[in-house]
C-alpha cells in the first residue's frame, strides 16, 4: 500500500484523467485532513527542538506539497459538481457517480440554490409560467362610417389569468400530481403555480407562500 502522500498524487492523477468524479475512498476527506495535521505536527515539533534540522524541513515541505495536492483534488472535484448540479437544475439527472457523502450534500445544496434562483429571477422560463402578453388586432378604420359601433362598458373588461402564486417547499416528499401535472417536492425550492394549485401544497402543509402575482391578458 502507497504511503499517503504517494496516495494522493495518485488520487490527483485519476482526478485530472476522469471526465466525471474520480473513485476515492469514503473517508478521504476525513484522512487527508489527519494525514496533513500529523505532518503538520511533526515538523512543527522538529523545526521547535532542532531549528536548523533537516528532519523539520523535510517535514515542512512535504506538508507544503501535500497539501497543494489535496487543495487540486478538493477544487477539481467542486468544479465537476457544480456543472452537473447546474445540468440538475434545469432537468438533467440527479445522479452523481462516485459522489462522496459530504460531494452529495453540496450537490444538494447546490441545486437548490440554482434551481430557487431561476424560478424566482426567471418564472418565464418555467412550464407552469402564464403565456406571454399578445397585442390585439388593430382597431377598424373608421373611415366612412356613418356611426360608431357600440361597446358597453361591460365588454371592454380587460380578463385576468388565474393569479401566479410562488411557494416555497418546506420539506422534501415524493412526487405529487396536481391537476395534469406531476411536481417534484424538494425542500426549499420556489415553484410558480396558479393559485389553486399552490393552495393545495399549503394546506397540505407542504409549501408556504413567498408572494402572488396578477398578469392581465387580452382574450
Amino acid at each position: 500500500m502507497p504511503d499517503p502522500y504517494t496516495q494522493l498524487l495518485e488520487w490527483r492523477r485519476a482526478e485530472g484523467a476522469a471526465r466525471g468524479l474520480a473513485k476515492l475512498p469514503l473517508e478521504f476527506y476525513e484522512s487527508t485532513q489527519a494525514y496533513l495535521a500529523d505532518v503538520r505536527k511533526t515538523f512543527e515539533s522538529e523545526l521547535r527542538e532542532n531549528p536548523s534540522g533537516k528532519k523539520g524541513d523535510l517535514a515542512r515541505q512535504t506538508h507544503s506539497r501535500a497539501s497543494q495536492v489535496a487543495r487540486d483534488i478538493v477544487e477539481a472535484r467542486m468544479s465537476k459538481i457544480l456543472s452537473v448540479a447546474f445540468q440538475g437544475s434545469i432537468g438533467g439527472s440527479r445522479d452523481v457517480p462516485n459522489a462522496l457523502p459530504e460531494e452529495r450534500q453540496l450537490f444538494d445544496q447546490l441545486s437548490r440554490v440554482l434551481r430557487g434562483h431561476r424560478t424566482t429571477v426567471a418564472p418565464f422560463l418555467e412550464p407552469s409560467s402564464p403565456l406571454p402578453i399578445l397585442p390585439g388586432p388593430p382597431a377598424p378604420s373608421m373611415a366612412g362610417a356613418t356611426t360608431a359601433p357600440s361597446v358597453s362598458a361591460a365588454s371592454a373588461v380587460v380578463p385576468t389569468v388565474p393569479r401566479l402564486t410562488y411557494v416555497r417547499v418546506l420539506k422534501d416528499g415524493p412526487a405529487v400530481e396536481i391537476g395534469k401535472e406531476t411536481i417534484e417536492l424538494r425542500a426549499e425550492d420556489v415553484l410558480a403555480l396558479p393559485e389553486e394549485r399552490a393552495k393545495l401544497l399549503v394546506q397540505s402543509g407542504l409549501a408556504e407562500i413567498v408572494r402572488r402575482d396578477e398578469r392581465p391578458i387580452t382574450t
